[in-house]
């Protein structure tokens, strides 16, 4: 079923793609690039960014 999202889901997903950017940066910076929970925190983002391409592919 195609739901279509709204403006404010698109706006927090884009507010949680900068703060789990920010917490990996910062993480890496602490850890390592290579340590575990960099790597977790990465595969996080990944899936808000995979979240924001599902959403503009919905949106056109």
């Amino acid at each position: 079923m195609y739901t279509k999202m709204k403006k404010n889901d698109r706006e927090s997903i884009v507010l949680s793609i900068v703060k789990k950017r920010d917490e990996m940066l910062r993480i890496a910076e602490e850890d390592g690039l290579s340590s575990e929970n960099t790597i977790i925190c990465s595969q996080e983002l990944d899936n808000l960014l995979n979240q924001l391409n599902e959403y503009t592919n919905l949106s056109t």
